[in-house]
């Protein structure tokens, strides 16, 4: 689900032209606040098809897991993977919401500091380390999870 959200957005990425431009960043808007993307259920979709990382010392504790297990180096690189999608993902919002802001107030792109490359970096971002994480999971978990969100 959070991998067909991302080509969603990347597919909606407005181009220059401000006619269609706040159309497109409203239904960006409305993917990013889909509750799969919201942090607390991102982590645990993710962590759904990972081994679950507990650190007993409370500055280390993962706020979404109890009990689990020491990472290994593949699982610390899905990790951090997920985590650079999921800074996307927010950053994503921020900047969607501050894009429209702007519009709504009269602004248009190109002319008031008010550019898509920002919001382009991100969604490239996310969809690179999504598909960098994709290649982490083992192919049969992957099926698995696909076959999951297909069902």
């Amino acid at each position: 689900m959070v991998e067909r959200n991302i080509l969603q957005l990347n597919e909606l990425l407005p181009n220059t032209n401000n006619e269609d431009l706040l159309s497109s960043l409203q239904q960006m808007k409305e993917i990013l606040q889909q509750p799969n993307l919201d942090t607390k259920a991102f982590k645990k979709s993710f962590n759904a098809f990972a081994d679950n990382i507990y650190y007993v010392d409370t500055d280390r504790a993962n706020a979404y897991l109890g009990g689990g297990a020491t990472p290994g180096s593949t699982q610390s690189i899905a990790y951090l993977l997920r985590n650079d999608v999921l800074t996307g993902v927010e950053d994503m919002r921020a900047e969607v919401s501050y894009l429209i802001r702007e519009l709504d107030k009269g602004g248009k792109i190109g002319q008031d500091d008010l550019v898509l490359d920002d919001l382009s970096e991100m969604i490239k971002m996310a969809k690179e380390g999504m598909i960098k994480y994709l290649d982490v999971v083992p192919p049969k978990e992957l099926e698995a999870a696909r076959a999951k969100f297909r069902s």
